[in-house]
């Protein structure tokens, strides 16, 4: 029996994560909140008892603060969530001669190659923002332990009170207001269906044990715009109430607008076929039916 312990299940990513992995009955799978933290993960008391009583093989850790333009407002809180319980848990695991291996769950945020060129995970990293800078210090103290980091984007129908850039898409096309869609971003997500399934199969065959870092994405990419239209027809909730605009002309911070990855380094190390994006959107589609 492997036991896994999800930081984050009250998000979007970590809670599909947790449905996933509680059907398998080689895992046994524990949570920080499903709706709510049920832990205070800033008390290094509480965490250090929290994990001390689950003495979990493998951590996953899910937790983040996404939304770019909030955390150049709030950079100490940023600091805290997408960093310092990070560093804290590695820290508490040294300290207390705790056994258990991670998986950190990173972005594509870093990449910004220019006529749609993939970035491998070599490629130069562009910390434009302050999201990027606390992600690539999430990852450097997880490389630093030998941890296991997967660089990815994600979308799909959520189960939390947040919404996923595919909700929006939805919520949009459903509505009579006008909105505006970005020409000018260009990335290769997964469903976080997709991610949950790929887990648990690095879990099964104990891969988790892999360090590095490793590009987890579709085959091929997509713009944002054209991502959107394609939910929208195939839903057949399609109009044309919107503008397609350049990211720049609307938000402030600034962000990468190539996020695609090379995915070739993780299909080959994990033996895993990725899909295409096209793929992709159709499996996610039925879900919004």
């Amino acid at each position: 029996m492997i036991k896994v312990l999800i930081l984050g299940t009250s998000g979007m990513l970590g809670k599909v994560i947790y449905n996933t992995l509680k059907q398998n009955k080689k895992i046994k799978v524990y949570h920080t909140g499903k709706i709510k933290r049920k832990v205070e993960l800033t008390s290094k008391i509480n965490f250090l008892k929290f994990i001390k009583k689950n003495n979990p093989n493998l951590i996953i850790n899910c937790i983040g603060f996404t939304n770019i333009d909030k955390c150049e407002k709030n950079k100490i809180y940023s600091k805290i969530i997408n960093f310092k319980i990070l560093r804290d848990l590695f820290r508490l695991k040294k300290n207390n001669k705790l056994n258990f291996d991670l998986i950190q769950i990173s972005t594509d945020q870093f990449y910004y190659q220019k006529n749609l060129e993939k970035s491998n995970e070599n490629s130069k990293l562009f910390l434009i923002n302050t999201y990027c800078k606390h992600k690539r210090m999430a990852e450097k103290v997880s490389l630093k332990n030998k941890a296991l980091v997967l660089r990815t984007n994600f979308f799909g129908k959520s189960k939390s009170k947040n919404k996923s850039f595919s909700d929006w898409v939805v919520k949009s096309f459903k509505s009579n207001n006008k909105f505006n869609l970005f020409d000018d971003i260009f990335f290769n997500p997964l469903s976080m269906k997709t991610i949950s399934k790929i887990i648990l199969q690095i879990i099964i065959k104990k891969q988790f044990i892999f360090s590095g870092i490793y590009n987890l994405g579709t085959k091929n990419g997509i713009y944002k715009n054209i991502f959107a239209k394609s939910i929208a027809r195939k839903l057949k909730i399609y109009h044309s109430n919107y503008s397609d605009i350049n990211v720049s002309k609307v938000l402030k911070v600034k962000r990468s607008k190539n996020m695609c990855m090379d995915v070739k380094k993780f299909e080959e190390k994990f033996n895993i076929k990725l899909p295409s994006i096209e793929k992709e959107i159709n499996s996610e589609v039925k879900n919004y039916l």
